[in-house]
């Protein structure tokens, strides 16, 4: 059986020159401040989720360490390295491409070697056969697998997802989540991952955030010393998880509610996450 995640304190800050460092970042939106001093260091091959409210700067910092966050009022430091890749909810695919010329979109190279590279991510995808399909013909995993085809085949040291399997359906997000972390184990990025799903950040991070009002309010590693996932029916990963849906404000009788009620509307197909909160990051409207 896989191992139980289990409750350790907050990780200190790495022994090696970290992948990723944020220090005392602060991002302001319409006189708001959304980020707060973050400060914030990911070790190469570390897997860390980021969890929180809608609004309360999740979108924000990963946009911030992906570079795309020009427009916002703020100071503070943000050192990452140039090989970065991001991939969105929306997979983002040119519909005038065909798939193997998304994933290469952009590679330096011969066009040779271009397709070669693209060829062989493709094929740690599952999309060996769709590399001439056009995007509108691929499903939503495979559109997201397409995403991460075209992410992996740059080698990033930094990889950036902003909830990429938030608009799949609970039995294609199980599939994305064995991939992903089929992929990080292989390619070993730094990984920060930014969703709204407790069980998905549990599953796949080594570390877990909770940003609160634009501060981390919650820091906690899930012990993956012998490979694989935690064992989401032990009692340290349930443990873990009323921790974290505690630190969001999410009463335990909300989760059997919405368990309950998803399995008798959907019989035999896994739960999604819960519902979200109605408030609106900034950074979700500016993107």
């Amino acid at each position: 059986m896989a191992p139980d995640a289990t409750l350790t304190p907050p990780r200190p800050v790495p022994a090696t020159t970290p992948a990723v460092r944020v220090g005392a970042l602060t991002r302001t939106f319409d006189g708001r401040d959304v980020l707060d001093a973050v400060d914030l260091a990911i070790a190469p091959g570390e897997f860390v989720a980021l969890l929180g409210h809608s609004g309360s700067g999740k979108s924000t910092l990963l946009r911030a360490v992906a570079r795309l966050d020009h427009g916002a009022a703020g100071s503070g430091t943000v050192a990452v390295p140039e090989r970065r890749a991001v991939v969105f909810q929306d997979a983002r695919l040119l519909p005038w491409a065909r798939t193997l010329d998304n994933v290469v979109l952009g590679l330096p190279g011969s066009r040779a070697e271009r397709r070669g590279l693209g060829r062989e991510a493709l094929a740690e995808v599952g999309l060996a056969a769709k590399e001439n399909a056009w995007p509108t013909t691929l499903s939503g995993g495979e559109a997201q697998r397409a995403a991460l085809a075209r992410a992996l085949v740059r080698e990033p040291d930094v990889l950036l997802l902003d909830e990429p399997f938030g608009a799949l359906d609970a039995l294609t997000r199980i599939r994305m989540h064995v991939l992903l972390r089929r992929l990080c184990e292989r390619h070993r990025p730094a990984v920060l991952l930014v969703t709204h799903d407790v069980d998905e950040a549990l599953l796949l991070a080594d570390r877990v955030l909770v940003l609160t009002r634009g501060r981390f309010s919650l820091d906690i590693t899930v012990d993956r010393s012998a490979a694989g996932a935690p064992d989401r029916d032990g009692p340290a990963f349930r443990e873990l998880r009323a921790r974290l849906l505690a630190e969001l404000g999410v009463h335990p009788d909300a989760v059997e509610e919405h368990t309950a009620t998803t399995t008798a509307a959907h019989p035999g197909q896994a739960v999604g996450p819960l519902p979200r909160q109605p408030e609106e990051d900034p950074a979700d409207a500016r993107s």
